[in-house]
C-alpha cells in the first residue's frame, strides 16, 4: 500500500483520502488482510483507492452499518470488486437484486434456509463431521482445508442442490478456480464449465423433479409466472459458488486462530458449553465476505461526497475490529457481551446462509476439540492468503497434534 496519488483520480475525491492499495494483491494485504485493513481503519474512517477500477473503502463500523442499512442508495449490484459481470451478463439472483424484487426471489429460497429447516440437518452434518475427523484422527499432523473445511460444506450443499457427492472434488475446483485463480482467463473457463453442468441440471429437473432445491426452483413462481431457465440458472450459480466456498474459507479462518490460541482452546476443553459463543466472538474478529456496493444517486456518507455510479467496499473486517465500537477489538474474548457482527452482513441482503454456516462451524468446533488433541500450527508453516473473489481465506492450513 502506498502513499497517495492522484492519477486518474475523480473530481470529488480528495486526494487526502487516496491510497494506493490493491487488496487483491498488495503483499501487505496477503500477509495478513485483517492486520492490513485495521492499519486502513485507523489511517481513516472512509478511503479512495485507484486499484481494480477505482473504488471507496469504508472502514468505520457505523458507516459500515449505515451502507448495509441503506440498499434504496447503496445497490448490491454487483456485488464484486471487479464485478463478476466481464463474465457472468445478468444479475445473480437474489444477491444482485434490489428492493421489492430482491425481496420477491430471496422468499422462495428463505424456506429452504430459515432455522427450522437447517435445525434437522444437524444430525446429519455432524455424522459426517466425525467421519471426516475420525479418517485423520491418529495423524500427528493435517492439512485441515483439504482434510475437513473442504469437503464437509462442500457435502452439505450438494444434499441440498441435489448433486452427487462423489463429484464434489470436480465441483470444489471450478470454484475455487472460478474465485481465487486470478487468472480472468481460468475463471471465465471454471465460470463456464459450471454453468453448461447446471444447464444440464436444470434441464433434467424440469423433465424429472426431485426432493432439492434445483427442482424447487424450476416450479417456483413469482408474480404469477414460472421462473426462466436464466433465472433459475442465475439463482442455482450464486448459491453453487457461495455453498462451496464462503464456509470452506470461515473454518480455516476459525482453525488458524484456535491453532494460534492454545488458553481458548483449553477453555473450550473444559467447556463445550462456550463453543457456541466462541464461534460469535471468532465471526466478529474474522469476517471473511467484503462485500461492494454500487450508489444509486449522490450520497454523503461520514462527511465523504460520493457520486452516482461510484463503487463502494464495505470493510467489514475493519468495521467489526473497530475500537470506536469494541474494547480490545483484535482479541478474541470469549467473555465478551454479545456483540452484532458483520460476518453475514446487515440490512436486507443479510446472508441467507448464516443458520446453516453456525450450525457447521459450531459442530466442527466441538467434534474438532472432542475428538483430538490440542493442536497447533506445524512447523514452518506460513498462511497463503487469498483476498480476491470477495472471500477471504487461507489456501492451506497444516495442524500439528499434541500428543
Amino acid at each position: 500500500m502506498g502513499l497517495p496519488t492522484a492519477e486518474s483520480l475523480p473530481s470529488h475525491v480528495p486526494a487526502e483520502l487516496v491510497r494506493d492499495v490493491d487488496f487483491a494483491g498488495d503483499a501487505e494485504v496477503l500477509a495478513d488482510p485483517y492486520l492490513a485493513f485495521d492499519r486502513l481503519r485507523d489511517d481513516a474512517d472512509i478511503l479512495w483507492s485507484p486499484k481494480l477500477g477505482g473504488h471507496w473503502i469504508v472502514l468505520a463500523a457505523g458507516l459500515v452499518r449505515e451502507a448495509f442499512q441503506t440498499p434504496d442508495a447503496f445497490s448490491s449490484y454487483p456485488t464484486g470488486v471487479p464485478p463478476m459481470t466481464e463474465f457472468w451478463p445478468r444479475k445473480l439472483i437474489p444477491e444482485e437484486l434490489d428492493g421489492d424484487e430482491h425481496t420477491r426471489y430471496r422468499r422462495l429460497l428463505s424456506p429452504f434456509f430459515s432455522p427450522s429447516a437447517i435445525r434437522p440437518m444437524a444430525d446429519s452434518v455432524r455424522k459426517r463431521a466425525r467421519d471426516l475427523i475420525s479418517a485423520v484422527s491418529n495423524h500427528d499432523e493435517i492439512e485441515f482445508v483439504r482434510a475437513v473445511a473442504l469437503p464437509l460444506p462442500s457435502s452439505v450443499f450438494l444434499d441440498l442442490f441435489g448433486l452427487p457427492v462423489e463429484q464434489a472434488d470436480v465441483f470444489t475446483s471450478w470454484t475455487e478456480q472460478l474465485l481465487h485463480s486470478g487468472d480472468p482467463q481460468v475463471s471465465t473457463a471454471a465460470g463456464q464449465s459450471v454453468v453448461e453442468y447446471l444447464l444440464g441440471l436444470i434441464a433434467e429437473r424440469r423433465d424429472e423433479p426431485r426432493d432439492d432445491l434445483i427442482s424447487a426452483l424450476t416450479t417456483a413462481v413469482v408474480d404469477g409466472q414460472p421462473l426462466t431457465t436464466e433465472e433459475v440458472l442465475d439463482t442455482a450459480f450464486l448459491l453453487f459458488i457461495a455453498g462451496l466456498d464462503t464456509v470452506t474459507s470461515q473454518l480455516g479462518v476459525v482453525f488458524y486462530h484456535l491453532a494460534r490460541d492454545g488458553e481458548l482452546q483449553r477453555r473450550l476443553r473444559a467447556d463445550a458449553d462456550l463453543i457456541p459463543a466462541a464461534v460469535e466472538e471468532l465471526l466478529r474478529a474474522y469476517p471473511i465476505v467484503p462485500p461492494a456496493r454500487t450508489l444509486t444517486r449522490d450520497y454523503t456518507l461520514g462527511g465523504v461526497q460520493m457520486r452516482k455510479g461510484d463503487t463502494v467496499l464495505l470493510a467489514t473486517s475493519a468495521a467489526s475490529r473497530d475500537p470506536q465500537e469494541y474494547q480490545n477489538p483484535r482479541e478474541v474474548d470469549v467473555d465478551r457481551p454479545a456483540v452484532s457482527t458483520t460476518a453475514f452482513g446487515l440490512g436486507p441482503h443479510r446472508c441467507l446462509g448464516s443458520h446453516l454456516a453456525r450450525q457447521e462451524l459450531v459442530i466442527v468446533v466441538q467434534l474438532m476439540i472432542e475428538m483430538m488433541p490440542e493442536f497447533e500450527l506445524a512447523p514452518g508453516f506460513e498462511p497463503k492468503w487469498h483476498t480476491a473473489g470477495n472471500v477471504w481465506g487461507i489456501d492451506a492450513l497444516r495442524l500439528r497434534f499434541r500428543r
